[in-house]
């Protein structure tokens, strides 16, 4: 019998004994012996609550019918996304945290021969574009696109974003009509969702749910975080497919699992990727904004050596690039932005969202505190020069809060994992920075070593290991490091 014969036969047996105790359970109030037939022990069990009333059955009627209708009129726009591309690994990576799935199913895989797998995009213009995860196309040689009438047909690669796990792929024309986007900054946390893909490969699968959380990040899988979180069920092969809202417009791309039956799933939101497709579609390529600062988030100990009136929230400016728009607009080294063109700013994370959501050439107001007081500066966005400008103004770039021990960190993401041939799966805190004559430098800390665990506990996290480092140990701290495919111990400090 074949593994998938074999699994279908024990969802059987599932089902099987589910419906054995629904009877069994029917029968609780009978009891029966060999001598004697069978008797009622419980007489005239009563309901806790009344039956629903034909209003209550009408309206929830109702709102299924709504999602039905929902779902029938963007199902035609939602496609299979097939890709197959050379293996240059021995072993498939296990894409857990991502909802790509191989339907080949994992193991062993030789170089040179074809990886397989299936995401789902979704019509985005009747000329036959299509909005799906870069992670599904990512170094695909070959990429195929499945419409809802079973007409398969090859699509090319228009452009891709893996900062932001956007991609754009284009068959020649539509059979369908396009989905539109909707606006998910007018979404309220609890409001209805509707997620349709192809997990597993079964095609148009319609689930719902609500929207969890606006804003989630800080999981470093992409560069640019700012998910909304559903509880609308997606698995393996959901990836690129549309989460829309009751009006049937897209408001996310779904794009992460995070475990396993957990319900917590993730979309890019509509307010984010919108002009990424825009930009993809009409140049192939991304250009983004940014101001050209090093930050980290203000913490409740670095607020009390503030001041008086010094604001609780708001990110510190750690290094200014020279010649930059930050530089040219008055931005210090120590300044605490707290809001841009009015806005509160809270963390890295959100002041990069903000940036990044502006146009290149457009000027921000900056609100910063600075020797005691409140002061605004302009500055004009500039376009952000090559791949090293990211890093400064990166969510994940926080620093060891108490400089004592000299340590920069950030998340370890597969892509830096990847850069220094590191195990995989591993999880950590990467060094990106290691202060001259610092405990770190003495005891031998280098850029590109990964913190795995600290004082004995695991971190997984540049936040994680930064709050174990910030607790006080007058022997220092035991780390676990990981450097290349060698793991050592080190104790820095104290």
């Amino acid at each position: 019998m074949s593994k998938k014969t074999m699994l279908g036969s024990v969802g059987l047996m599932i089902v099987g004994a589910g419906a054995a105790v629904a009877v069994s359970h029917v029968k609780v109030g009978w009891t029966r012996s060999d001598a004697a037939p069978m008797t009622q022990v419980a007489a005239d069990v009563k309901p806790a609550l009344p039956p629903p009333s034909v209003t209550q059955v009408s309206a929830a009627r109702s709102l299924g019918r709504t999602f039905a209708q929902v779902a029938a009129q963007l199902s035609p726009s939602v496609v299979r996304v097939s890709v197959a591309k050379t293996a240059k690994q021995q072993q498939v990576p296990d894409q857990l945290r991502y909802f790509f799935g191989n339907p080949e199913g994992g193991g062993s895989m030789g170089r040179g021969q074809k990886e397989r797998g299936l995401g789902s995009g979704f019509v985005i213009d009747k000329a036959g574009y299509i909005v799906t995860n870069n992670h599904v196309v990512e170094g695909a040689d070959e990429v195929k696109v499945t419409f809802v009438d079973g007409k398969t047909v090859p699509a090319k690669v228009v452009g891709t974003d893996p900062k932001a796990d956007l991609a754009v792929i284009k068959v020649d024309g539509s059979p369908v009509a396009a989905a539109k986007f909707g606006d998910s900054d007018a979404m309220q946390v609890g409001e209805w969702t509707i997620a349709i893909g192809n997990p597993e490969g079964l095609d148009h699968t319609v689930t719902v749910g609500v929207l969890s959380a606006k804003g989630r990040g800080g999981f470093g899988m992409t560069q640019y975080e700012d998910f909304l979180q559903t509880d609308a069920a997606i698995n393996p092969g959901n990836s690129g497919g549309p989460l829309i809202d009751l009006d049937g417009n897209v408001i996310g791309i779904n794009t992460m699992i995070r475990g396993v039956g957990t319900s917590l799933n993730f979309a890019i939101p509509s307010s984010m990727a919108r002009p990424i497709v825009e930009q993809l579609i009409k140049t192939g390529k991304v250009r983004r904004p940014y101001i050209g600062i090093k930050m980290q988030d203000v913490t409740p100990e670095m607020s009390r050596t503030f001041g008086a009136n010094a604001p609780e929230k708001g990110v510190i400016v750690g290094e200014v690039l020279t010649g930059s728009p930050a530089d040219k607009a008055g931005v210090k080294a120590g300044d605490v932005i707290i809001r841009i063109d009015g806005k509160q700013i809270d963390s890295s994370r959100n002041m990069q969202n903000t940036i990044v959501g502006k146009s290149i050439g457009q000027k921000v107001e900056l609100a910063v505190w600075r020797d005691g007081r409140e002061q605004k500066l302009v500055s004009t966005t500039a376009e952000m020069p090559g791949e090293t400008a990211p890093a400064t103004e990166a969510a994940s770039m926080p620093v060891e809060q108490h400089g004592k021990i000299g340590l920069g960190l950030q998340n370890l993401t597969p892509q830096i994992a990847n850069e220094l041939n590191l195990p995989r799966g591993l999880r950590g805190a990467v060094i990106g920075q290691v202060r001259s004559g610092s405990p770190a430098e003495e005891a031998g800390l280098q850029r590109g070593d990964v913190i795995t665990e600290v004082d004995r506990h695991a971190v997984s996290t540049a936040d994680e290991a930064m709050r174990a480092l910030g607790q006080q140990n007058p022997n220092g701290h035991l780390l676990r490091v990981q450097r290349g495919d060698q793991s050592q111990y080190v104790v820095v400090g104290p």
